[in-house]
């Protein structure tokens, strides 16, 4: 049975920002961040040594509507939890809702707890479903598994709200194919707290404003890696194309060398 939570539950949803690293110079980057944001403390928080495991169906059916079973471990603990995304492009922010499932076993696989988890799915999508839920998780098998090391910093506000800042190396494999791939990025954890809500605007402003080396990205952590160890889809007719024309330059060429001669 999945059991509950030891860490450190909220009543906000958290907004995940995420970075692509230019210029990969983390002293640098803290540096300007210190310099630049006034009455804020950054505040080193160790390093961080995780995996991250996110289950699906062989066709997809739950990170096709946008939602992730994840198993997060931890040297600290292990458990699972459903994550719904909601993308907002004006604003490069991706507001992750999450429920908690359960503390669990390393082993332990979503299809342990098919009856669980599926409440908890109705739950975030107010029963919309048509299929049966409890077999679609029964179904589901590990898809693509996160290596994730790096720098995690605290940045503390005045008034004591905390913003957590990574620096994250990702190390990727898809499951299935075996595909492998690495990313370095740069994230914000937030609270979505609406009385902290100039704190966060302020962080986000400096960053923009002084550290021209992080892009944003509207995508979450799994869309980044899925992206990376996607196998490329081939277009027949794009690539028939460019072999004809490879050949018919070929043949110029001949012809002027012939000519030269």
């Amino acid at each position: 049975m999945l059991l509950p939570d030891k860490g450190k539950p909220t009543k906000f949803h958290t907004i995940r920002k995420n970075y692509y690293i230019i210029i990969d110079n983390e002293r640098m980057t803290t540096r300007k961040l210190r310099n630049n944001l006034g009455f804020y403390s950054i505040v080193d928080d160790g390093v961080i040594k995780e995996e991250e495991i996110v289950y699906d169906t062989d066709k997809n059916l739950l990170t096709g509507v946008g939602l992730e079973l994840r198993k997060k471990i931890t040297p600290e603990r292990v458990y699972f939890s459903l994550v719904r995304i909601n993308s907002l492009t004006d604003t490069y922010q991706l507001h992750e809702k999450k429920s908690f499932l359960g503390e669990c076993e390393k082993d332990d696989q979503p299809s342990d707890f098919p009856v669980q988890i599926a409440d908890t799915i109705n739950n975030i999508f107010n029963n919309v479903f048509t299929i049966n839920l409890v077999d679609v998780v029964k179904h589901t098998t590990p898809y693509i598994r996160i290596g994730i090391g790096g720098n995690r910093y605290k940045i503390v506000s005045g008034t004591g709200y905390e913003v957590v800042a990574t620096f994250e190396n990702l190390s990727i494999r898809d499951l299935r194919s075996g595909r492998k791939g690495e990313k370095r990025i740069f994230s914000l954890e937030m609270e979505d707290d609406p009385d902290y809500e100039k704190e966060r605007e302020h962080i986000e402003a400096v960053i923009e404003r002084y550290c021209k080396e992080l892009v944003p990205v509207m995508k979450n952590r799994f869309e980044i890696a899925e992206t990376l160890v996607r196998a490329k889809v081939v277009d027949k007719a794009e690539e028939k194309k460019k072999k004809l024309e490879a050949k018919k330059k070929k043949k110029e060429q001949k012809r002027a060398e012939e000519e030269n001669y």
